[in-house]
């Protein structure tokens, strides 16, 4: 019989972090070098088949903005959360981790129990400062956290940080879920991917020996500072120029998730109470909770449509500014 094990694997940190490039990355998508920052989530997955188990394992990988003006924290982001990456930038780390644990981590720790998480630093490539890092790094972090230094854009150790927690999660899930994840699932999956389980540890990072650890990134080559600053500028000049263009947008697709939550919320409701109710009461409730359905499914129907509107004109709008700054830049 043919099982299938659903990950639910979120993606966290602030925004302009490198999230959606680490993604993109891990499924050789080819990573946009112009920051674009997510409007609300995106989801994507990634398969993978144990044969000697008939098992199918989706890794569902949802990656939520960090731009809190686009991405309000929505509760069911963080709802049965099996894996969590909390992703930081190695360039600005003081910045980028302040909220880590104070919101994300405390988010998904309220709504979600039993998940696996790792910490990752991003833009490897844009390390300077060792010793800036490693005291900063000693201020957040705690000795059991799981740290792996990352680069999107040269895709190191992205392969190993995914693998690394998938294996985690199923390892654990093998003790706690026996019943939905079989013995040995673990160890199956280190043999798809061809590696095994000391190749992924070796990535992690141990805070106890940061000084020693963070020695082996002092040789590669170094991002001038004026550049990360130019960087950083244009970046933040594009971002309040695609906010404007996209408020009015993203307003109406949270208005239409509102209703839709509220029409589920209704639903609920009506049917808490026709859980207490034993009366002839009983046939009013259920015909108004059919006439909730029917109002729920016509309004979800409409609601995709205009979705899918919103998404294309979205997606429309930031090729057309894309371009029209790359133009910009050939001017120059």
């Amino acid at each position: 019989m043919d099982r299938t094990i659903d990950l639910k694997l979120v993606i966290l940190g602030e925004g302009g972090v490198g999230k959606t490039s680490i993604v993109n990355a891990f499924i050789h998508n080819e990573i946009n070098t112009d920051y674009l920052p997510t409007i609300g989530s995106n989801t994507i997955r990634k398969d993978y088949k144990l044969k000697k188990q008939n098992i199918s394992l989706r890794v569902n990988i949802w990656d939520f903005g960090g731009q809190r003006s686009f991405n309000p924290l929505n509760p069911i982001f963080f709802k049965n959360v099996d894996a969590a990456i909390f992703v930081f930038d190695l360039s600005k780390p003081k910045e980028t981790l302040e909220n880590i644990k104070q919101e994300f981590l405390e988010n998904v720790q309220n709504y979600s129990k039993d998940f696996t998480s790792i910490m990752v630093g991003n833009k490897l490539d844009l390390l300077i400062d060792t010793k800036k890092v490693k005291n900063i790094l000693s201020q957040f972090l705690c000795e059991n956290d799981y740290l792996v230094l990352t680069s999107a854009k040269t895709h190191q150790n992205i392969d190993e940080c995914f693998e690394l927690l998938i294996h985690t999660f199923l390892r654990k899930a093998e003790i706690l879920d026996p019943d939905t994840v079989l013995s040995n699932t673990a160890n199956e999956f280190l043999e798809l991917i061809g590696k095994n389980e000391n190749n992924l540890k070796n990535q992690i990072i141990h805070i106890n020996n940061l000084d020693s650890e963070l020695k082996s990134y002092i040789d590669k080559p170094k991002v001038e500072k004026e550049s990360i600053e130019e960087k950083e500028a244009n970046e933040l000049k594009y971002f309040d120029f695609l906010k404007q263009e996209l408020e009015k947008n993203i307003s109406q697709k949270i208005n239409i998730m509102d209703q839709f939550l509220i029409n589920l919320s209704e639903l609920d409701k009506t049917i808490e109470h026709l859980k207490k109710i034993h009366s002839k009461s009983v046939k009013d409730l259920i015909d108004n909770l059919k006439e909730h359905l029917i109002t729920a499914k016509k309004d979800f129907e409409q609601n995709v449509d205009s979705m899918a509107k919103f998404n294309r004109e979205e997606f429309e709008l930031i090729k057309i500014i894309s371009k029209t700054k790359e133009g910009q830049l050939n001017l120059t």
